[in-house]
């Protein structure tokens, strides 16, 4: 099942996947954040931060069609 997901988001999900191990998360817009949180393509970590969850991988890579 594809999710519709805003251009911004699109863009802040592509951000999440480029953080490496270790790295800090790019801040995102407040909307872009509760898109992909209430999609379940990223997660909420400590501080407030989040990341790409694996549905969001598979969001990019076109798995979830």
């Amino acid at each position: 099942m594809s999710k519709s997901l805003s251009p911004e988001a699109v863009e802040g999900l592509r951000r999440l996947n480029d953080v490496g191990v270790g790295q800090q998360a790019p801040r995102l817009e407040q909307s872009v954040t509760a898109e992909l949180l209430a999609s379940g393509l990223a997660t909420e970590v400590s501080g407030g931060e989040v990341e790409i969850t694996c549905s969001g991988r598979q969001y990019l890579s076109g798995d979830c069609d």
